[in-house]
């Protein structure tokens, strides 16, 4: 009896795994002419795809925006042009986060300052019931807590599992904004 199975190529079961497990190529991504432009940091060419037409809000396979992109890249210019050109800036990607959990989580405090500034919801929650002020305490981002605080983020706002910024901070071992966190009046 044959055999009547195939072996794929050497090269295309190395671009698969590139692209599956990797995620080195942006292609991959699903990623849309006004998103690499965006990834560049070229605001103009932004705006100019705008014009011709481009879905301010389309997603990647993932479900971030060109916005998404930005807000983590910190790319206030950037994300001035999406934003005037409406973009929602409370857009929550597949696994629920925000362009503020991105930036505040990427210490992108310029892009946290612009999209606190354009009123984003500091108490959106991702799937797990985490917020902005738990992803910067979670990756020790002391200004983009600052920020938050000072927007009036819920310093004792608890996870799905019980978590709040300050029980994140402690299992982490910072101390810094385990203090700044207790001058904001969080609960031990």
């Amino acid at each position: 009896m044959k055999n009547h199975t195939r072996t794929l190529p050497s090269s295309l079961i190395y671009s698969a795994f590139l692209c599956a497990t990797l995620n080195l190529l942006t292609a991959c991504d699903g990623n849309t002419e006004l998103m690499k432009h965006t990834l560049n940091g070229d605001p103009a060419a932004v705006q100019a795809e705008l014009i011709k037409g481009a879905l301010v809000d389309e997603r990647n396979q993932y479900g971030w925006t060109a916005l998404t992109h930005a807000a983590r890249q910190n790319q206030t210019a950037t994300m001035a042009v999406l934003l005037d050109a409406g973009a929602d800036i409370n857009i929550q990607d597949e696994e629920g986060w925000t362009p503020l959990m991105r930036a505040a989580s990427k210490g992108s405090n310029a892009a946290t300052q612009l999209l606190l500034q354009r009123k984003a919801n500091t108490e959106a929650t991702d799937k797990d019931g985490w917020t902005a002020i738990m992803w910067a305490a979670n990756r020790g981002e002391l200004e983009s807590l600052e920020n938050l605080i000072r927007a009036g983020a819920n310093v004792n706002v608890k996870s799905r599992d019980g978590r709040t910024a300050y029980t994140i901070a402690r299992n982490e071992g910072y101390n810094d904004i385990l203090l700044l966190l207790k001058k904001a009046g969080a609960k031990q």
